[in-house]
């Protein structure tokens, strides 16, 4: 029997990871642009003007070009680290957003209310898991119904029967599942 190496079984939603390569590599490519476009129009301006006389200040060509790509690359730089700052921002959000919910979903159950409110965008990455999340705690309100159903069956034949043993342990059952909402 051959058994797996549970470090190479990733639990990620491909469609979401390629969808955020996707992005960053847009916002590279969008970056590159605007840095090639500033390039070229600064050279163009720089190399027109003062290409005549551009003997006179320098003594070669690599001269010349040295500062004004390097002020380029300087401002490339923090200009990327600005509009990738804000997109990694706002990309965070719409995972740390439903996160929190999720949390704040998860203590209300954990404190048996069994009717918290969870509402995600359909656009948000973590929406299916929210689905699944509203579709468990159907699940335990439909058995919690059932359980009770049961137990006052059961609390009904007792009385029938004239078993006071049972009336404690009935009560017991009872009172745990009046404490959920």
């Amino acid at each position: 029997m051959k058994t797996e190496n549970k470090r190479r079984i990733l639990l990620i939603n491909k469609r979401f990871q390629y969808g955020l390569m996707a992005r960053f590599i847009l916002v590279n490519i969008f970056i590159l642009a605007v840095y090639g476009g500033f390039l070229y129009l600064f050279l163009n301006n720089e190399i027109q003007s003062n290409l005549l006389s551009a003997h006179v200040f320098y003594k070669s060509m690599k001269e010349m070009m040295l500062p004004i790509i390097l002020t380029l690359s300087t401002l490339n730089i923090i200009v990327s680290s600005i509009i990738i700052s804000v997109f990694v921002l706002y990309t965070s959000h719409r995972i740390a957003g439903p996160l929190y919910r999720f949390k704040t979903v998860i203590h209300e159950i954990a404190q048996k209310n069994l009717r918290p409110f969870l509402a995600l965008r359909k656009k948000d990455e973590l929406f299916p898991l929210f689905e699944i999340l509203q579709e468990m705690v159907q699940m335990l309100r439909t058995d919690g119904s059932k359980v009770r159903e049961i137990l006052k069956r059961v609390r009904e034949i007792n009385q029938e029967l004239n078993n006071s043993n049972l009336d404690a342990e009935i009560e017991n059952l009872e009172e745990i599942f009046r404490e959920y909402q």
